[in-house]
């Protein structure tokens, strides 16, 4: 089975009332046991980050906003690396799937230790499934930087969400239904999900 699940930054600085439904959803997303390879990714605030130099922003620079939320630590299933520890680190297997740790400073995923890791597991490309933290950010930067490398973009709308509130949330669906067109962005899981299970058993 090859279907990537990409869970970008659900750190507790991007957790709020807003989107606190996130973790656990994500969480029993993860337990279902459909997904191989899952990619974490977490942001941090480095001293070059752009985010620091040119907005200047001071958070997302220790653990109280940017470790893990406790849901999604869980789910990761082993030690994670200190916030000084950059790129890729292997967290072995678990819930199906190989797990890994992405630990950038910019908002999208796709950084060059990514593109190494998508090398190294030569998966087949039948799209990498995303959910997380910010819709109208990070996971629509992602999307984005994806898409534009042909790998296809498919957004869980109801496994997303923005501290910053549903507007904002709403505001990114729309844009990504725009930019990366109305089929990539599934606001209904469950029948992809009835599926795959159903071929699951059938294996």
């Amino acid at each position: 089975m090859q279907r990537p699940l990409l869970i970008i930054d659900m750190q507790r600085g991007n957790v709020s009332e807003y989107n606190r439904f996130a973790p656990s959803s994500i969480a029993s997303l993860i337990k279902a046991e459909l997904f191989d390879p899952i990619i974490f990714t977490r942001f941090v605030n480095t001293p070059e980050c752009p985010a620091r130099l040119f907005l200047e922003k001071t958070d997302f620079q220790d653990f109280q906003t940017a470790g893990m939320d406790p849901k999604i630590s869980e789910v990761m299933g082993a030690t994670v690396p200190g916030l000084d520890n950059y790129g890729v680190t292997d967290l072995g297997q678990g819930f199906g799937g190989h797990r890994y740790l992405l630990t950038k400073n910019i908002y999208s995923a796709v950084t060059p230790e990514f593109e190494e890791l998508l090398s190294q597991l030569n998966l087949d490309n039948t799209g990498m499934y995303i959910v997380g933290a910010d819709t109208e950010c990070q996971i629509m930067k992602t999307a984005l930087d994806l898409f534009e490398r042909g790998v296809e973009p498919i957004v869980f709308a109801e496994f997303c969400g923005s501290h910053r509130g549903l507007g904002m949330h709403q505001r990114g669906l729309e844009l990504l239904v725009e930019l990366i067109g109305k089929d990539r962005v599934i606001r209904d899981y469950m029948p992809l999900r009835q599926r795959w299970e159903r071929a699951k058993r059938g294996q």
